[in-house]
């Protein structure tokens, strides 16, 4: 009796496997992050279950005279198609940045989530943020993450049907787009500033 006590619960747990694989715990991914030298990790970070098609907002309350720096990150699944703008106190856009271009390589500053080559180091470096103030203020994070969309390439032609280039085209599946879900994390780290700063 026992054996099969056994046995059932063996399957019991092997059937719940796939559920707890594709169950997201996001506040794992502090646990693998160590901040930079010199930075402090910053319990405000916060790392959420979102679904596409969704808008999210996320408010810092900056101290004076602290250096922030912020990342973004998100799961594979959002294909890092998301939007973030970020604004100071009531209303100063501060940035309005995509997860990624899609034509032309990634610089500073033009995107959120896709990482750029450092022309210096020759190394590719994940975006980053960074504020201080002489004055306590607020950050807002407006977070839009697009609906989930499959692609496929399209051949693109010249007017003598020579092939130019292939280009992706968005495929709304029947019933409109997919909703999915995954992780979005904001990530800040601080430091003391001596002489201050402004935005």
């Amino acid at each position: 009796m026992k054996t099969i006590k056994k046995i059932l619960l063996g399957l019991a747990v092997a059937a719940m496997m796939p559920v707890a694989a594709q169950a997201q715990n996001c506040a794992d991914f502090f646990s693998a992050r160590t901040p930079a030298p010199s930075y402090r990790y910053n319990q405000a970070s916060k790392s959420a279950t979102c679904y596409s098609g969704s808008k999210y907002k996320f408010v810092l309350e900056v101290a004076a005279n602290v250096e922030y720096r912020v990342q973004f990150y998100a799961s594979p699944v959002f294909n890092n198609e998301v939007q973030v703008k970020i604004v100071e106190g009531e209303g100063n856009v501060l940035y309005d940045l995509p997860g990624k271009i899609d034509d032309g390589e990634a610089k500073k500053g033009t995107t959120c989530l896709q990482d750029y080559s450092d022309p210096k180091t020759n190394k590719l470096v994940h975006p980053y943020f960074d504020f201080t103030s002489q004055n306590a203020t607020r950050l807002t994070f407006m977070i839009d993450i697009k609906e989930h969309m499959d692609y496929q390439e399209e051949p693109v032609y010249d007017e003598w049907g020579t092939l130019i280039e292939m280009k992706k085209k968005a495929v709304v599946p029947e019933g409109g787009p997919e909703k999915v879900k995954g992780c979005f994390t904001v990530y800040i780290v601080d430091k003391p500033v001596e002489n201050g700063g402004s935005f």
